[in-house]
């Protein structure tokens, strides 16, 4: 007995002995690296998932012939029939074609993992390639194509700025690379706007309040993913040129644009360098006059530049340095003259001519715009504690200038400038864990570091914006469970401890309504402020039937109101007197994704609160800005169906978003009132036709749609004249449609068309109706425009 037990152990531990090893990496076809690819041993139910560079191992495997599958979400599947022998090691290396049919894809941002879209129990847009290539037939204005292709996100201004363009009602958080872009504690709303689109490789957009990147993303964030090197050739780029004119009328209104990259590998280290140049002429309206120069893009000269270094220290630890740098810079020959409003009667009757631009220039008047600088070093590690976790770390510094237009609300006359400077450290951790193929769980935690400096003055010397240094630290956890490839689970929390240091200062004369009536300066004290917030989300998907994927989720999160333009409206002479407290908000939200061969469905209905407005607004008693202190509730849905035809040669598409807002008095939820257009955009449709008649042509016709939304009421004023509060104006809706063709001349050469505003429609973006009160913001939008192209790969 004795001797049949040790012959059964030694068997059992030569059987062990003799497991084999497969490793390898997984890349596209331009030999970048795949992360969160499934390799998959059919017979023996056995998996694991590529790491961040595409590398992956999987142990244990048995001597015999076992089929490998290798599975990427946008890619097309691979299978192969390997030999393991006894205690060997494979390496298998595979290439992946991309699937631009695909209906699911892989993304970064929801919880700083690579993850299926489909199985983040949250709404999720991605932009991708494809559609980023699509959209630069017609125009390099970020702003736009976000308006046409993500469902939540408010229509575009029509301007640089994005006042106004928020997400599902709420604040939002832009960032590049996970850099912070935005400027909450003066918040210029230019973010946006912060890298060239040639640049940017997918656009990841998470809509509901997130607590995975702290203040600022209370409607979501937007975070642009920039382009990795190629690592096939030693060089290789691209080069596009275009050209741009007005239709409506063409004086001085041609433009142009260059832009060329190249990538590569040498050795060890792997590049993407770029830099663009783009000058825009005169733009008018559909009538031919030209538009207000405020927040304009006409005569804009536009530069850019962003690099990408890699260097492989060893085979599973990785260096990146990478950045960008955008500037863009406006000298109009027109100055501004500014609409005019009248309310007619109680009814809300009223008369509204839309501001212009003139011939003249103003002296001293310096060209508006922003530049950004962004730089980032990285840090990852790979399989270390018995391959279950992988580390990253990286030190990020953004800088930005925003140069404002020429305003009258000054006491003399002024520009203001915001300057912001941030530094950051975020060391991050992914630890997984896989217990029998059955259950998969990942924690995600880490620590973000920041310190940000920001203040806002005049070209002249005068500062209007205190000096405000913030600092932050912000431990946070997030946890993944996926039980037999059916359920998700996620939980997450986050604690960020925020303090404000603001010197002394006094504030500026400055009239809000333009109307010459100037608020005295006050001088304040300055000091300390602090904050701390903690944040949860919940949420769980249900994974299993490609034809419904449901999802319900729980999220908060915080932002502190601008604090820049409470700050320089003061009326208290010690900065402990301006009561101050974050707005938090809570969302609440059901979807489901349904996927049937060529068709993609999509629908989210979602419900939020917050104890605060996620803003300032005007007060006409004070004549100033001061804490939105009304809670509010938003909700909405939104749906998006995508059917391809014709073995894709024909592709259509529609979404439509719906967002209402209330608010309330803090202590009487019943005294209910609409929110302003500045939160709450109206109802949004777009559609669009994608026609492939030929391998070498395609064709894309684009719609966009915007409802009426008209909620509000004339007041009275002082004088007894009829009119609309700050943001409160009525909304009339317009169609737009755009036209893009592209022809492939060779392999590596082709030639674009598009043309924006197809039918020349004379319109007032949303926001220049509902800031109709400010008059400074009443751009009528730009009419029929061409855009021509050629791009040449080599």
């Amino acid at each position: 007995m004795k001797y049949c037990l040790l012959t059964a152990l030694l068997l059992m531990s030569l059987k062990t002995f003799c497991q084999s090893t497969l490793n390898g990496q997984i890349t596209s076809e331009a030999m970048e690296p795949i992360p969160g690819a499934t390799i998959y041993v059919e017979e023996l139910k056995k998996w694991t998932t590529s790491d961040l560079d595409g590398f992956y191992t999987l142990s244990d495997i048995p001597e015999g012939t076992w089929t490998v599958t290798i599975r990427m979400m946008g890619y097309n599947t691979k299978k192969e029939k390997l030999n393991f022998s006894a205690d060997g090691l494979i390496t298998f290396n595979s290439i992946l074609k991309e699937n631009f049919g695909s209906l699911d894809e892989v993304i970064i941002s929801a919880s700083r993992q690579t993850e299926y879209l489909s199985e983040i129990p949250a709404s999720v847009t991605v932009v991708n390639s494809v559609k980023l290539e699509e959209f630069a037939q017609l125009t390099s204005n970020i702003n736009d194509i976000l308006a046409f292709t993500v469902p939540g996100l408010g229509v575009s201004t029509g301007t640089f700025s994005n006042w106004g363009q928020t997400l599902r009602g709420r604040s939002l958080l832009v960032m590049v690379d996970g850099i912070p872009q935005s400027t909450p504690l003066r918040n210029g709303q230019l973010g946006i706007k912060s890298i060239n689109p040639n640049d940017i490789s997918r656009v990841e957009v998470i809509k509901g309040a997130t607590s995975i990147f702290g203040n600022g993303g209370n409607g979501g964030f937007i975070n642009y993913i920039t382009k990795n090197p190629n690592t096939a050739e030693k060089i290789s780029g691209t080069t596009n040129i275009w050209g741009t004119s007005q239709l409506s009328k063409t004086d001085e209104a041609l433009g142009y644009g260059v832009y060329q990259s190249l990538t590569g590998q040498i050795d060890k280290f792997n590049y993407y360098v770029s830099g663009s140049v783009e000058q825009t002429g005169n733009k008018y309206d559909a009538k031919g006059v030209p538009l207000l120069p405020t927040y304009g893009f006409d005569n804009t000269d536009i530069y850019s530049t962003y690099g990408k270094l890699e260097y492989a220290l060893a085979e599973n630890q990785k260096l990146t340095l990478n950045g960008n740098f955008y500037k863009s810079l406006q000298d109009s020959p027109f100055i501004p003259v500014f609409a005019e409003v009248s309310v007619l009667n109680k009814e809300g009757d009223f008369q509204l001519t839309p501001g212009y631009g003139v011939a003249g220039s103003i002296p001293g008047e310096e060209p508006t715009g922003s530049q950004l600088i962004n730089g980032r070093l990285k840090y990852n590690l790979n399989s270390i504690f018995s391959g279950t976790t992988d580390f990253e770390t990286d030190l990020y510094y953004s800088k930005a200038k925003s140069i404002f237009f020429y305003s009258d609300k000054f006491e003399n006359g002024g520009q203001s400038v915001i300057n912001s400077e941030k530094y950051g450290l975020r060391p991050n951790f992914n630890t997984r864990f896989n217990f029998n193929n059955v259950m998969n769980l990942s924690f995600i935690y880490g620590l973000d570091l920041l310190k940000d400096k920001t203040n806002q003055g005049l070209l002249d010397g005068r500062l209007w914006v205190p000096n405000i240094e913030l600092m932050g630290v912000a431990p946070y956890l997030q946890t993944t469970l996926k039980v037999h490839q059916k359920w998700v689970f996620k939980v997450g929390v986050r604690y960020d401890d925020l303090k404000m240091d603001i010197v002394d200062y006094s504030t500026l004369p400055y009239s809000p309504k333009g109307d010459g009536k100037f608020n005295p300066s006050i001088a304040v004290q300055g000091g300390a402020l602090a904050f701390n917030n903690i944040a949860f989300n919940l949420g769980v998907r249900y994974i299993e039937h490609q034809g419904f994927i449901p999802y319900i989720s729980y999220s908060q999160g915080f932002s502190i109101a601008d604090l820049g333009s409470i700050l320089r409206s003061a009326v208290a002479e010690n900065i402990n007197n301006i009561q101050l407290e974050p707005a938090v908000t809570n969302n609440y939200e059901f979807g489901f994704i349904s996927k049937f061969n060529n068709l993609r469905l999509e629908a989210v209905g979602y419900y939020s609160t917050s104890n605060l407005g996620t803003g300032v607004s005007f007060s006409d008693e004070l004549n100033s800005f001061v804490p939105s202190e009304q809670p509010q509730k938003i909700f909405g849905g939104e749906l998006s169906i995508e059917y391809k035809f014709l073995n894709n040669k024909l592709i259509i598409g529609t979404s439509y978003s719906y967002v209402e807002g209330l608010k309330n008095s803090k202590g009487d939820e019943n005294n209910l009132s609409y929110v302003g257009g500045d939160v709450i955009s109206a109802p949004k449709l777009t559609a669009y036709v994608t026609w492939k008649p030929a391998s070498k042509l395609s064709a894309t016709l684009n719609v966009i749609n915007l409802s009426d939304r008209k909620r509000f009421d004339p007041f009275q004023d002082a004088a007894g004249n009829y009119a609309f509060r700050h943001t409160e104006f009525p909304v009339n809706g317009y169609t737009l449609v755009n036209l893009s063709a592209r022809y492939e001349i060779m392999d590596n050469l082709d030639i674009s068309l598009g043309v924006n505003n197809l039918f020349n429609e004379y319109y007032l973006p949303a926001r220049s109706q509902w800031a109709a009160p400010l008059r400074s913001f009443t751009a009528v939008g730009e009419g029929a425009n061409a855009r021509i192209g050629i791009t040449y790969n080599f």
